[in-house]
């Protein structure tokens, strides 16, 4: 059966490599470790190795080996991080947690049998996608695995906070299997839409519509919670609610004294608005979106200086539509989230993203998490490999002035 690629930007076969190389030798070396110290090398053992990190860096690699298809490493790496990740998939079909992957799987019990939905749709998408390089089917295998759970989080039999059915409903965020009962935690984030496309793709791949139909329910459902800048539905107010629409039960992140739905989170935005685009293209719903948060702007002098057309900052204020000043810097993976869906969408937007990218972050492997709104890099902290990973793909995409 022909596959439905999760990228709707193909990969350039004329990508600068070069520019990429610092980013290609960083993962070779430290993934699936989450972050790196830039001076030593060593790990940030206090978070370890995660999934959901590796499957960012295999999307990574995976592009990159079709534009260097002679580069054997990168291959053998993509495979090697998603043998490692398959040998953590939970297989036992009786489990509540049966398809994911515990998200810190280096930490003490229990905090090593948290099985997340995002780290799903992650590794459903990077499994797909490596599978459509190596025609090899235990990818596909583990991809179908991944979109069983995310089926689970959604209207598993033993899941509470359910709603009625036939209602369209997100996903629990994730099942804690550690212990006689599982834990769940049941707030539907936004940032689950980034689980759209592998669910497509395991229906197009299974010739099984209820994974399209758990796609389109999560889209009607979180796509209103995005619009409104929302963080997450509160799952104990929804259970409660029997109407199809339930506008109540949707928060935000408390502020710094406390105050109720104050802040969303930059990177929540951009993997909701990678997830939609990566599903549906260049919908008018993706194009107004992103126009809306896209044109947040500074309003003190901490974050005078704010463009969301660059990336987005760490915390976000809706009321304002401003950044917080407690985040006066840009959240760096949302440069890379973003940046194909600026280029499809926004011509003038990619070419002021692609701008920075190009020449404010040419050290690309010393990368921190964060850029301060003047474009500089904070020193000394952890290398984040889902960062670079996700820069990495950015930089794969045609500079900008050979758009033009």
């Amino acid at each position: 059966m022909a596959s439905l690629s999760h990228h709707p930007v193909p990969v350039e076969m004329s990508a600068d490599l070069t520019a990429v190389a610092p980013i290609r030798e960083f993962v070779l070396r430290h993934a699936p470790y989450k972050q790196v110290a830039p001076e030593s090398g060593n790990p940030n053992t206090s978070i370890g190795r995660t999934p959901g990190s590796a499957c960012e860096v295999i999307r990574f690699l995976t592009l990159l080996s079709r534009a260097a298809p002679s580069d054997a490493q990168v291959l053998a790496k993509a495979k090697s991080l998603a043998d490692w990740v398959i040998s953590l998939q939970q297989t036992n079909e009786i489990s509540p947690a049966y398809g994911g992957v515990p998200s810190t799987p280096d930490l003490p019990p229990p905090a090593n049998r948290y099985f997340y939905a995002i780290d799903a749709g992650f590794c459903g998408a990077a499994m797909f996608e490596l599978y459509d390089l190596t025609k090899d089917e235990k990818y596909a295998r583990a991809g179908l695995r991944f979109a069983d759970f995310l089926l689970n989080l959604q209207s598993g039999p033993r899941r509470p906070y359910a709603r009625p059915a036939g209602m369209v409903d997100g996903f629990c965020e994730f099942v804690v299997d550690a212990g006689p009962k599982p834990a769940w935690n049941c707030d539907r984030h936004v940032k689950t839409l980034s689980a759209l496309p592998a669910l497509r793709r395991a229906s197009t791949h299974s010739s099984k519509s209820h994974y399209e139909a758990a796609a389109a329910s999560a889209r009607a459902f979180l796509v209103p919670g995005l619009a409104g800048a929302w963080e997450y539905a509160d799952a104990a107010a929804l259970s409660a609610c029997r109407d199809r629409e339930c506008p109540n039960v949707w928060r935000r992140v408390k502020g710094p004294n406390g105050e109720p739905d104050h802040f969303v989170y930059g990177d929540t935005l951009a993997y909701a608005l990678r997830g939609l685009f990566e599903y549906e293209g260049p919908s008018s719903d993706v194009r107004r979106l992103y126009q809306e948060f896209s044109s947040y702007r500074g309003n003190d002098l901490k974050t005078q200086r704010y463009d969301g057309r660059i990336a987005f900052a760490g915390y976000l204020h809706p009321a304002s539509r401003s950044p917080d000043p407690l985040s006066g810097y840009y959240d760096l993976v949302t440069l890379g989230i973003l940046h194909g869906l600026r280029r499809s969408i926004s011509p003038d937007d990619y070419a002021v993203a692609d701008r920075v990218l190009r020449t404010h972050l040419a050290d690309a492997a010393q990368l921190s998490w964060r850029m301060e709104m003047d474009l500089s890099m904070p020193e000394s902290e952890f290398v984040d490999l889902t960062t670079l990973a996700n820069i990495g793909e950015a930089l794969l995409m045609p500079a900008a002035d050979a758009q033009r």
